[in-house]
């Protein structure tokens, strides 16, 4: 099973629900137990598919800011 979560740079990332941490690209390192969920999936293809419609949804998301660590 896998949750689908935002990152506070405002990626939107997938990870197991049994991981502990997830690391984004902008390089924040997210706690999964602090995270708001915002959808789960049985696998790995549906839980992308379900954030590239994320991404793409109302904001158009064509580029990320660093999380400034």
């Amino acid at each position: 099973m896998f949750i689908v979560f935002r990152c506070s740079c405002g990626r939107h990332l997938y990870a197991l629900k049994d991981a502990k941490t997830r690391t984004c690209p902008c390089g924040k390192r997210t706690l999964l137990s602090r995270v708001k969920v915002l959808a789960q999936a049985e696998n790995a293809d549906a839980a992308g598919e379900i954030v590239r419609t994320l991404q793409l949804e109302g904001h158009g998301m064509t580029g990320f800011r660093p999380a400034g660590l």
